[in-house]
């Protein structure tokens, strides 16, 4: 079956430097895609002439976008002109702002990182003083020797709650003094760019869709499954962010909250005079159960079971390819996605793919990070220059 080019705007009467830029930016995301690439390919993939691929070629090294590469050796005749993409031209930052960290990656246009800092906080802590820790750690970041030529083009920035297209957080019941804040001004400054906003949870199934154990695929949903549950969604080949950016709030009804309730049953019988938490107790069934104790292991099924009771609903209302569980309690594996797995199988008319996340808690912030990214390829798209 013949490929389609990836955006064909050659016969597209109007506006020349339209044309140019659209093309731009269709040749910038076949390249990024490839590791290198000739003039005639790129025609092709792009669905433009030679003649117009050439001078985009020429275009964008000269805008230090390309890197030509040295012709190999033993080729007979003239060998054909081959380039590649200069990821590290530029950069951006991904920020996950969480109730116990602040974690900043420092990632090239492929969204490959190069540096990160970390930075512990409370839950407690202020919303002022957790303003200044997300400084810091970006300040750390860009301190680091590997980050010595980094200037962010610009700046992704996850947290939790809901969040509006203009970074406002709308509703946070997880971060005190959070719910009204605009990161988008709060974060904004001249050394890391413009700021954009979106959900943790979100930016979470992002990076797993495009980076992570899920890539390629159409339609996932991305659990996150830590101290609290939260749903991702990736449909069409999209992350799917609802009309006013709340897809995949949980709502009470669900049923979730009852599937905490065992994990906190074992902790109070086991863990003596501590008060249980959904984080201690998770924990706790966790390691014991990877330790191999019965008692945790059928608490951590029963868990599991529960889990998938609660989004069988949803999972069959979208019948998506996959379901990708990340957060604390993914570090179970095979101990929590097999039960899940099985008892939603049961559940569901088509059993979904039951992947455990390989990014961890790290998928925010590169999430995060492939926001920034997608920034600036709208960006592009209207700049005088591309």
């Amino acid at each position: 079956m013949k490929k389609e080019p990836v955006n064909s705007v050659s016969a597209m009467s109007g506006d020349p430097s339209l044309l140019r830029r659209l093309n731009a930016a269709a040749a910038l995301r076949v390249l990024r895609e490839r590791d290198e690439i000739t003039v005639p390919e790129l025609a092709t993939l792009i669905g433009v002439s030679r003649p117009t691929a050439q001078d985009l070629t020429a275009q964008l090294l000269r805008e230090g976008r390309l890197v030509e590469l040295t012709p190999g050796s033993g080729s007979v005749g003239r060998p054909a002109r081959r380039f590649r993409f200069r990821a590290e031209a530029a950069h951006v930052l991904g920020v996950d702002i969480g109730a116990h960290k602040i974690l900043v990656h420092a990632a090239d246009l492929l969204g490959r990182t190069v540096a990160t800092q970390r930075v512990a906080v409370t839950p407690e802590l202020p919303a002022a003083l957790r303003l200044d820790a997300v400084r810091e750690a970006i300040a750390g970041c860009l301190a680091q020797p590997a980050a010595a030529h980094v200037r962010p083009l610009a700046t992704g920035v996850g947290t939790s709650g809901m969040v509006d297209a203009a970074g406002r957080v709308v509703e946070s019941d997880s971060l005190p003094q959070w719910t009204g804040l605009d990161l988008t001004r709060e974060l904004a400054g001249p050394a890391h760019g413009p700021v954009v906003v979106g959900n943790d949870i979100q930016l979470a199934t992002l990076a797993e869709c495009t980076g992570g154990v899920s890539v390629g695929t159409g339609d996932c949903v991305y659990l996150y499954v830590g101290n609290r549950l939260g749903i991702g969604l990736w449909l069409r080949g999209e992350l799917h962010r609802g009309h006013r950016g709340a897809a995949g709030e949980m709502v009470a009804g669900d049923g979730w909250e009852r599937c905490y309730q065992r994990l906190l049953d074992w902790f109070a019988g086991h863990e003596g005079a501590d008060r249980p938490t959904r984080e201690n107790a998770a924990r706790a069934v966790v390691t014991a159960a990877a330790a191999g104790d019965g008692g945790a292991r059928y608490t951590l099924r029963a868990f599991a079971e529960a889990l998938a009771d609660s989004l069988a609903r949803h999972v069959a209302v979208l019948d998506p390819q996959s379901v990708v569980l990340g957060g604390g309690i993914s570090r179970a594996g095979a101990l929590l996605s097999e039960p899940f797995a099985a008892r939603l199988g049961a559940l569901c008319p088509y059993r979904p793919t039951v992947q455990t996340s390989v990014l961890g808690e790290e998928s925010t912030a590169i999430g995060a990070a492939r926001l920034a990214l997608e920034h600036i390829d709208h960006a592009a798209q209207k700049s005088p220059t591309l």
